[in-house]
């Protein structure tokens, strides 16, 4: 039973919008504050100066006794972009959420709010929202642990109408209101109006987020057919701008930068391995192009991957890329020549570069040798025997190992056509002994250093015969969008491009396919005493030379000489290049 004085609550949804609680007689209720809005209302508190138990308005306004709650309030905070990694932004959504909140005498949760620094919350994010997903795994799975979820505006949350819809829903169905710190309101997700109102401001916040894309792709557009430069400065070149008006002058090369790009230019048309341009690089101590750390050592530089995509830019040569497609003439002037430019992405293009990498052998001839029988490459295996001849103190010597090179196929594992397994087998140190000197005496033959020098210069001539191909092809192909887009037919674009791209992909896979042989090798010809200079040399390099030169073919020994201690060349077959 009520008495006198007692405090009670009143819910603002049992408040009927046509019999409001200020209406009623001073003797029925005193100290009573209801906003005219009142979906800004919370809780009541009623004082009774009299023990009536009846409601005290005429509608679904009744009373019960208790303290009123304090709501606990958490926070989501976002910033799209935060360039210097301060986490400013939030900061500032914060105290002014904090000031806020404790205006309406509410209290903050202990958990450190929820915090997405650097995240868009658009379509066209590429990151995802850590915290947002937390936030929504809290709400689900009920360890939320708020009476309020507090964002310092909506497009904070979402700008997206779907995702703004699921909170909105989970909000719904946890109880949890939401505090808009810009509107100073709390909205009630239970509520149809308050619930049209945040929907509202989810379809406002994707239609600027969809518009400012779109500003920012007109723009993007209009300097790339200009041949201007956008977005983050490109690895070779530094810009130069106005000191007062901060206006672009001009891009040129960097002094330090540009010489990386044309040595790495250089090297792989000479046919050096990917690896090893990184290598080398890492090992001068060259700032990467884009420093990251690596996931496991923590250390930044070089790697191949990014040699190759560095090489790979249309721009070096003095081209205006836009989402993939050439579409004018930079400001700025070429890296590489044009000529040099086909013959590079013919080399980085070319399927022969998708060989196992020798940086990561072990061994000279592993994958390069194959089995006379099958053709497989051979792998090099551990063979395990015991000796016969005991040990000094009379017990079983310990079992011992050595290497052997074997195709594919397991031991013990049935061929297709025979009861046994691998083919071939044969001592590591016997092939490597066998191959080194077949290549060492075709190095030194007077016949094989004419070759490649005849052949060098084929090469060359041939190699520029597709090269002006492959140019004339693409200035047709030029002409043709120019006219197409001034008489609007665009159709002509796709049937001319249709029929000359096969033509031009041709000449493509024709300049990968020629043998011309590596520079590299020629290199180390005409230094001489080939046998003295292999010792100096990495096995990655040891193997580039074997691959260019030969591949070496292993036949099946003979059963009457099967377990003798000799070196069987005759076995082993040099399939030259």
């Amino acid at each position: 039973m009520l008495r006198s004085g007692d405090e009670a609550l009143i819910t603002r949804s049992d408040v009927d919008a046509e019999h409001r609680v200020a209406g009623r007689a001073d003797d029925e209720c005193r100290g009573l504050v209801v906003d005219e809005h009142f979906s800004q209302v919370d809780l009541a508190v009623v004082v009774l100066l009299s023990g009536r138990r009846e409601p005290l308005v005429e509608r679904h306004v009744w009373v019960s006794t208790g303290r009123m709650k304090r709501l606990s309030v958490r926070e989501y905070l976002r910033v799209s972009r935060d360039i210097h990694d301060t986490g400013r932004s939030p900061d500032q959504q914060h105290g002014e959420n904090k000031t806020s909140i404790e205006a309406q005498g509410w209290a903050l949760h202990s958990a450190a709010p929820y915090r997405d620094a650097d995240r868009s919350a658009s379509r066209y994010a590429r990151k995802e929202r850590e915290d947002f997903k937390r936030l929504i795994g809290d709400l689900e799975s009920g360890t939320f642990d708020a009476d309020v979820l507090a964002i310092w505006e909506s497009s904070r949350g979402s700008r997206r109408v779907g995702e703004w819809v699921d909170l909105v829903d989970l909000c719904r169905e946890r109880s949890v209101r939401i505090w808009v710190t810009t509107h100073n309101r709390l909205y009630d997700p239970a509520n149809a109006r308050d619930r049209r109102s945040l929907l509202e401001d989810a379809v406002d916040a994707e239609y600027e987020s969809e518009k400012t894309s779109e500003r920012r792709r007109r723009s993007s557009s209009a300097s790339a057919e200009q041949g201007r430069p956008h977005g983050r400065n490109l690895y070779g070149y530094r810009r130069v701008y106005d000191e007062q008006t901060r206006e672009l002058v001009r891009v040129e090369e960097h002094p330090d930068q540009a010489p990386i790009v044309k040595e790495a230019a250089m090297r792989i048309m000479r046919h050096d391995s990917i690896y090893s341009v990184a290598r080398e690089f890492n090992r001068r101590g060259v700032p990467p192009r884009c420093p990251r750390q690596h996931p496991l050592d923590g250390t930044g530089g070089w790697n191949p991957a990014a040699i190759k995509a560095m090489l790979r830019q249309p721009a070096y040569v003095g081209k205006r890329v836009l989402r993939g497609n050439v579409v004018a003439d930079a400001i700025w002037g070429p890296l590489i020549d044009p000529e040099s430019w086909e013959e590079l992405q013919a080399i980085l293009c070319q399927s022969d570069r998708k060989r196992p990498r020798d940086h990561t052998a072990k061994h000279l001839l592993s994958t390069i040798a194959r089995c006379g029988v099958c053709n497989a490459p051979l792998k090099c295996w551990t063979n395990h025997y015991t000796p016969r001849k005991p040990l000094s103190d009379g017990s079983p010597a310990p079992r011992r190992g050595y290497l052997n090179y074997a195709c594919g196929r397991l031991p013990g594992l049935a061929a297709p056509d025979e009861p046994r397994g691998f083919h071939v087998s044969i001592s590591v140190q016997t092939l490597d002994e066998i191959v080194c000197e077949l290549l060492f005496a075709r190095l030194s033959s007077a016949d094989f250093t004419s070759g490649t020098a005849n052949q060098g210069k084929q090469a060359q001539t041939e190699r520029r015969r597709l090269i002006d191909e492959i140019a004339a092809y693409e200035d047709y192909l030029d002409s043709v969008r120019a006219d197409a887009a001034a008489l609007q037919r665009f159709d002509l674009i796709i049937d001319q491009e249709s029929r000359l791209q096969p033509l031009i992909r041709d000449c493509r896979e024709a300049l990968a396919e020629m043998s011309a042989i590596d520079p590299y090798v020629r290199e180390f010809i005409d230094r001489g005493e080939p046998d003295v200079q292999w010792k100096e040399l990495d096995l990655a390099d040891q193997r580039r030379i074997v691959r260019a030169v030969l591949t070496p073919r292993v036949h099946r020994l003979e059963r009457a000489k099967r377990g003798r201690r000799e070196l069987n060349e005759q076995r082993v077959e040099p399939v030259w290049r």
